[in-house]
């Protein structure tokens, strides 16, 4: 009769756990440094600031099940979510010149 593929793994790593070396009794001591006073107060650097790629934020209130349509479609053709939603209203502003000649 086979052992369970699980059971023989397990029992692999116990014997591999107990063939290893016992860790050494002695205490690691890590080298002890003093706090220094800084001489002159740190000044802050200021950081640069960065042009954000995407200004402005949308948040959307839509059903779950519009949601996973979303997801759904932009998974399907493998696109990021913001440029499935670019591609959607470029679509819908073609739509509604057409609708206005």
């Amino acid at each position: 009769m086979e052992t369970d593929p699980l059971e023989r793994i397990a029992v692999a790593l116990v014997d591999e756990i107990r063939a290893r070396k016992p860790a050494s009794s002695t205490p690691v001591l890590l080298p002890q440094t003093s706090p220094e006073a800084p001489s002159q107060p740190r000044t802050g650097r200021k950081r640069e600031r960065r042009v954000a790629l995407y200004p402005a934020h949308y948040s959307l209130r839509i059903t779950d099940e519009d949601r996973d349509r979303f997801d759904a479609c932009a998974e399907r053709h493998r696109l990021a979510k913001g440029e499935l939603f670019r591609r959607m209203l470029n679509a819908f502003e073609a739509i509604e010149n057409e609708q206005e000649k």
